[in-house]
Protein backbone atom coordinates (compact mmCIF):
# COMPACT_ATOMS: atom_id res chain seq x y z
CA UNK A 1 0.00 0.00 0.00
CA UNK A 2 1.50 3.36 -1.35
CA UNK A 3 0.99 6.30 1.59
CA UNK A 4 1.79 9.55 1.62
CA UNK A 5 4.53 11.21 3.69
CA UNK A 6 3.66 13.96 6.16
CA UNK A 7 6.16 16.26 4.20
CA UNK A 8 6.26 19.26 1.67
CA UNK A 9 8.67 21.15 -0.48
CA UNK A 10 10.14 24.44 1.25
CA UNK A 11 8.80 27.69 -0.77
CA UNK A 12 11.64 29.84 0.23
CA UNK A 13 15.37 27.88 -0.52
CA UNK A 14 17.91 30.37 -0.22
CA UNK A 15 21.48 29.71 1.43
CA UNK A 16 22.02 32.99 2.85
CA UNK A 17 25.13 32.43 5.46
CA UNK A 18 28.57 32.23 4.15
CA UNK A 19 31.50 29.99 5.03
CA UNK A 20 35.16 30.84 6.28
CA UNK A 21 36.82 32.94 3.03
CA UNK A 22 39.54 30.12 2.95
CA UNK A 23 36.76 27.28 2.68
CA UNK A 24 35.39 29.36 -0.42
CA UNK A 25 39.09 29.12 -2.22
CA UNK A 26 40.03 25.75 -1.14
CA UNK A 27 37.70 23.10 -1.53
CA UNK A 28 36.98 21.42 -4.26
CA UNK A 29 34.32 22.66 -7.00
CA UNK A 30 34.72 18.97 -9.21
CA UNK A 31 31.55 17.08 -10.20
CA UNK A 32 29.52 20.01 -10.21
CA UNK A 33 25.53 18.40 -10.72
CA UNK A 34 24.32 21.01 -13.81
CA UNK A 35 21.15 18.53 -14.10
CA UNK A 36 20.19 17.50 -10.95
CA UNK A 37 20.32 17.71 -6.93
CA UNK A 38 23.75 16.37 -6.14
CA UNK A 39 26.52 18.32 -4.31
CA UNK A 40 29.98 18.63 -4.64
CA UNK A 41 32.44 19.45 -1.64
CA UNK A 42 31.86 23.17 -1.68
CA UNK A 43 28.28 23.01 -2.01
CA UNK A 44 27.82 20.49 0.95
CA UNK A 45 30.17 23.19 3.36
CA UNK A 46 27.29 25.89 2.32
CA UNK A 47 24.12 23.57 2.71
CA UNK A 48 25.30 22.46 6.31
CA UNK A 49 26.24 25.72 7.54
CA UNK A 50 22.49 27.06 6.12
CA UNK A 51 21.51 24.10 8.33
CA UNK A 52 20.02 22.21 5.07
CA UNK A 53 19.45 18.54 5.53
CA UNK A 54 21.83 16.86 2.68
CA UNK A 55 22.00 13.63 4.57
CA UNK A 56 21.90 9.78 3.02
CA UNK A 57 18.59 10.09 1.17
CA UNK A 58 16.51 7.37 -0.27
CA UNK A 59 19.24 6.52 -3.15
CA UNK A 60 21.94 7.38 -0.81
CA UNK A 61 22.40 10.60 -3.08
CA UNK A 62 24.34 13.42 -1.12
CA UNK A 63 21.65 16.58 -1.77
CA UNK A 64 18.43 18.30 0.11
CA UNK A 65 16.04 15.41 -0.52
CA UNK A 66 12.13 15.11 1.20
CA UNK A 67 10.63 11.58 1.27
CA UNK A 68 7.39 11.95 -0.40
CA UNK A 69 5.81 8.47 -1.09
CA UNK A 70 5.75 5.05 0.99
CA UNK A 71 5.09 1.52 0.66
CA UNK A 72 4.16 0.71 4.03
CA UNK A 73 4.62 -3.20 3.48
CA UNK A 74 8.17 -2.92 1.78
CA UNK A 75 7.27 -5.32 -0.40
CA UNK A 76 9.99 -7.36 -2.66
CA UNK A 77 7.79 -9.08 -5.31
CA UNK A 78 4.96 -7.80 -7.08
CA UNK A 79 4.76 -4.16 -7.10
CA UNK A 80 7.59 -3.05 -5.69
CA UNK A 81 8.41 0.99 -4.98
CA UNK A 82 12.16 1.33 -5.48
CA UNK A 83 12.17 5.23 -4.98
CA UNK A 84 10.04 8.01 -4.48
CA UNK A 85 11.22 11.49 -3.22
CA UNK A 86 11.32 15.44 -3.39
CA UNK A 87 14.72 17.74 -4.25
CA UNK A 88 15.11 21.12 -3.47
CA UNK A 89 17.99 22.77 -4.72
CA UNK A 90 19.05 25.90 -3.25
CA UNK A 91 19.88 29.45 -4.84
CA UNK A 92 22.72 31.54 -2.74
CA UNK A 93 21.75 34.81 -1.72
CA UNK A 94 22.71 37.90 1.10
CA UNK A 95 26.11 36.80 2.58
CA UNK A 96 26.89 33.51 0.57
CA UNK A 97 26.28 35.46 -2.74
CA UNK A 98 27.76 38.18 -1.58
CA UNK A 99 30.83 36.06 -0.34
CA UNK A 100 30.72 34.53 -3.66
CA UNK A 101 30.81 37.38 -5.59
CA UNK A 102 33.56 38.77 -3.87
CA UNK A 103 36.28 35.56 -4.71
CA UNK A 104 34.62 34.66 -8.18
CA UNK A 105 37.27 37.14 -10.34
CA UNK A 106 39.92 35.22 -8.47
CA UNK A 107 38.56 31.90 -8.63
CA UNK A 108 36.31 31.97 -11.50
CA UNK A 109 33.94 28.58 -11.19
CA UNK A 110 32.40 29.76 -8.15
CA UNK A 111 30.28 31.59 -11.05
CA UNK A 112 28.95 27.76 -11.05
CA UNK A 113 26.95 28.48 -7.87
CA UNK A 114 25.81 32.01 -8.61
CA UNK A 115 24.05 30.69 -11.53
CA UNK A 116 22.51 28.36 -9.88
CA UNK A 117 18.47 29.28 -9.81
CA UNK A 118 16.44 27.15 -6.64
CA UNK A 119 14.61 24.17 -8.71
CA UNK A 120 12.43 21.71 -7.15
CA UNK A 121 11.42 18.13 -8.15
CA UNK A 122 9.75 15.03 -7.63
CA UNK A 123 11.24 11.23 -8.43
CA UNK A 124 9.04 8.13 -8.20
CA UNK A 125 9.87 4.62 -9.66
CA UNK A 126 8.24 1.42 -9.78
CA UNK A 127 9.12 -1.90 -10.69
CA UNK A 128 7.57 -5.21 -11.26
CA UNK A 129 8.99 -8.20 -10.05
CA UNK A 130 8.02 -12.29 -9.70
CA UNK A 131 9.78 -15.33 -10.39
CA UNK A 132 10.00 -14.94 -14.19
CA UNK A 133 9.68 -11.24 -14.67
CA UNK A 134 11.45 -7.95 -13.70
CA UNK A 135 10.59 -4.61 -15.23
CA UNK A 136 10.11 -0.83 -14.41
CA UNK A 137 6.84 -0.02 -14.52
CA UNK A 138 6.54 3.69 -14.06
CA UNK A 139 9.59 6.28 -13.37
CA UNK A 140 8.85 9.64 -13.78
CA UNK A 141 11.56 13.12 -12.80
CA UNK A 142 10.06 16.02 -13.05
CA UNK A 143 12.08 19.48 -12.63
CA UNK A 144 10.64 22.94 -11.61
CA UNK A 145 12.14 26.40 -11.37
CA UNK A 146 8.46 27.73 -9.88
CA UNK A 147 6.93 26.75 -6.49
CA UNK A 148 3.01 27.04 -7.71
CA UNK A 149 4.42 24.87 -10.59
CA UNK A 150 5.87 22.04 -8.62
CA UNK A 151 2.73 21.49 -5.78
CA UNK A 152 0.29 21.55 -8.89
CA UNK A 153 2.64 18.79 -10.54
CA UNK A 154 2.92 17.05 -7.09
CA UNK A 155 -0.44 16.75 -6.61
CA UNK A 156 -1.35 15.62 -10.63
CA UNK A 157 1.54 12.94 -9.69
CA UNK A 158 0.03 11.67 -6.50
CA UNK A 159 -3.51 11.47 -7.90
CA UNK A 160 -1.84 8.77 -10.34
CA UNK A 161 0.40 6.91 -8.12
CA UNK A 162 -2.11 6.32 -5.40
CA UNK A 163 -5.25 5.47 -7.53
CA UNK A 164 -3.62 2.71 -10.16
CA UNK A 165 -3.76 -0.70 -9.54
CA UNK A 166 -0.18 -0.95 -9.83
CA UNK A 167 -0.53 -5.05 -10.25
CA UNK A 168 -2.93 -5.29 -12.78
CA UNK A 169 -0.95 -1.84 -14.25
CA UNK A 170 2.00 -4.15 -14.48
CA UNK A 171 0.01 -7.06 -16.76
CA UNK A 172 -1.18 -4.68 -19.10
CA UNK A 173 2.49 -3.80 -19.47
CA UNK A 174 3.86 -6.66 -20.19
CA UNK A 175 0.85 -7.72 -22.06
CA UNK A 176 1.77 -4.78 -24.78
CA UNK A 177 5.56 -5.58 -24.58
CA UNK A 178 5.63 -5.85 -27.90
CA UNK A 179 5.21 -2.18 -28.25
CA UNK A 180 7.94 -0.39 -25.94
CA UNK A 181 10.57 -3.54 -26.03
CA UNK A 182 12.52 -2.51 -29.08
CA UNK A 183 12.63 1.06 -27.75
CA UNK A 184 15.45 2.69 -26.22
CA UNK A 185 15.51 3.51 -22.43
CA UNK A 186 14.35 6.72 -22.40
CA UNK A 187 11.57 6.26 -24.76
CA UNK A 188 10.24 2.73 -23.13
CA UNK A 189 10.25 5.06 -19.76
CA UNK A 190 7.93 7.54 -21.50
CA UNK A 191 5.64 5.06 -23.35
CA UNK A 192 4.92 3.60 -20.24
CA UNK A 193 4.51 7.15 -18.24
CA UNK A 194 2.14 8.29 -20.95
CA UNK A 195 0.54 4.64 -20.65
CA UNK A 196 -0.68 5.68 -16.64
CA UNK A 197 -1.44 9.35 -17.94
CA UNK A 198 1.56 11.42 -17.35
CA UNK A 199 3.37 13.52 -20.41
CA UNK A 200 6.93 12.69 -20.22
CA UNK A 201 9.26 10.42 -18.11
CA UNK A 202 12.13 12.47 -17.25
CA UNK A 203 11.32 15.82 -17.63
CA UNK A 204 14.27 17.63 -15.91
CA UNK A 205 15.76 20.75 -16.28
CA UNK A 206 19.90 22.59 -16.24
CA UNK A 207 20.53 24.11 -12.82
CA UNK A 208 22.35 26.59 -14.81
CA UNK A 209 22.30 27.72 -18.35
Amino acid sequence: MLVLQDTTFEPNIDLMLPLPDSDVMSESMKYFDKDGYELNQLEQLYYTVNNVDIGVGNQYHTSNQIPWINDIHDYEVGAVLDHSFMSQRWEYSDDAKDQLTKFKDERPILNKLLGIRKKWGIDFSIDFVDHNNCFEIFHIEYDSFDFENILMMKEKAENIILNTDWYDGAKEVLRRKDEWIGLCSDDQSDWKAQFFGWHRAFDNQKIIL
